[in-house]
């Protein structure tokens, strides 16, 4: 079983129903994969629909969109990880935003492989990338 962490750019297309993303979910065999997004993806998507102009149409896609998926928490061991992504990064002369480092703790404490669009996950070590759109 492979479980996938959207990171907000997937996450919001997949929220709209954007196509191939939407197919590929929907498509997926039950029981064999996992989709869902960190609590740090669903506050980005929160900010994203209180900012939009559509507000209540898109308040309730992603209320739907959060049922259907598992939230993973940004907990302690999460933030002990994220210190140690962002030192590592820092080190590297590299440094990633800090709610993408937050999201790549995630993956890292659950494994999950984190669907994203944004190339600087790819700078993280010990991380699964997958690009779907």
């Amino acid at each position: 079983m492979a479980s996938y962490l959207l990171d907000t750019n997937h996450a919001s297309r997949l929220m709209a129903q954007e196509e191939p993303l939407a197919s590929r979910v929907r498509e997926a065999a039950p029981g064999e994969d996992r989709f869902g997004i960190s609590v740090t993806v669903l506050g980005e998507l929160y900010f994203a629909v209180y900012a939009s102009q559509r507000r209540e149409q898109n308040l309730s896609r992603l209320q739907v969109l959060s049922s259907a998926l598992t939230i993973w928490p940004f907990d302690e061991s999460a933030a002990e990880i994220f210190g140690r992504i962002q030192a590592e990064q820092k080190a590297a002369g590299h440094p990633v935003p800090p709610l993408d480092a937050q999201i790549a703790a995630v993956a890292r404490v659950h494994g999950l492989t984190v669907v994203t669009a944004d190339h600087h996950f790819h700078l993280i070590s010990n991380l699964t990338i997958e690009r779907w759109v």
